[in-house]
């Protein structure tokens, strides 16, 4: 399959309070203490693994 993807810029409207906002948002990252946990190859089935292509002979 092939996509063709055409971008254009958006032109954003001034926000004020954007920076501040992202400001406080870095400020209380360290509280995101529920992470999704890592995916583990080794415990997923040969079908899956032949799925995600962990399996296709290139690595």
């Amino acid at each position: 399959m092939t996509y063709i993807v055409e971008t254009m810029p958006v032109r954003q409207g001034h926000r004020p309070l954007a920076g501040l906002w992202h400001k406080l948002s870095l400020a209380f990252a360290f509280r995101k203490r529920n992470r999704m946990p890592r995916l583990q190859p080794d415990e997923l089935s040969d079908h899956l693994k032949r799925d995600l292509g962990f399996l296709d002979g290139r690595g």
